[in-house]
């Protein structure tokens, strides 16, 4: 399977996470060769069968041991995998938020932004290590087989807290925070109400900057995530 990047730091990046998983014995495409095609950088991977998972909590339910595998490989910083330079994981974060916020305010989305600014100004709980994360852990990055779980589409990834992949999924998986937390429970993943929460936030702004500044902005998509972003979720 060939795939064609838009960014070349996305293939840098993809490759990098898929060498990873491979060293851990973490079922993901294999790498089978690297070029270009009309000045874009191009993978060719090996193609893994199996079934889309669909959303809800059953599904959400067997990606989890899945991610929680990923989150056990360490990188030397926080951030990209190619250049993860970043000192801390607040560092990193506060950066991506002050983006978020400039972005949001130069498209009139003043409340978001200010939500953007004020989750810059808070310290968030360092995690033990900096962690792989898949980081879009949508439905469609996943595939249910005979062999396994298996993830798709590296192209996001960076080392960070997974309690950000964890808020990320259920989001994506329509799964109510509240259940989020009692799934990891089930699972035995120490995490926290609160920053799972954080984290929902963190995730909604990052997708509405994304919806606002594509070519072209996704006007619809963007109402949605703001919509989101000040609904409660206890």
């Amino acid at each position: 399977m060939a795939k064609v990047y838009r960014e070349p730091w996305r293939a840098h990046t993809e490759k990098a996470a898929l060498q990873r998983l491979s060293e851990a014995g973490i079922r993901a495409p294999s790498v089978l060769a690297g070029g270009s095609v009309r000045g874009r950088r191009l993978l060719i991977l090996r193609r893994l069968h199996g079934t889309a998972p669909g959303s809800g909590e059953e599904a959400l339910r067997r990606v989890i041991p899945y991610l929680h595998r990923v989150h056990q490989i360490t990188g030397p910083g926080f951030g990209r995998l190619f250049t993860p330079v970043a000192a801390s994981w607040g560092d990193y974060l506060r950066e991506r938020l002050l983006s978020y916020q400039a972005a949001l305010a130069r498209h009139g989305f003043h409340e978001a932004a200010a939500t953007a600014e004020a989750l810059a100004s808070a310290s968030p709980p360092e995690p033990d290590a900096p962690r792989l994360l898949h980081n879009d852990p949508e439905p469609g990055n996943f595939l249910f087989g005979p062999a396994g779980t298996a993830g798709l589409d590296w192209e996001l990834a960076i080392y960070g807290d997974p309690s950000l992949d964890y808020a990320r999924a259920a989001h994506a998986f329509v799964v109510h925070p509240v259940q989020m937390s009692r799934l990891l429970t089930d699972h035995g993943i120490p995490h926290s109400e609160e920053t799972l929460a954080v984290y929902r936030s963190v995730h909604l702004l990052g997708r509405l900057m994304s919806a606002v500044t594509a070519t072209p902005p996704d006007p619809v998509a963007a109402q949605r995530h703001a919509r989101d972003l000040i609904t409660k979720t206890t």
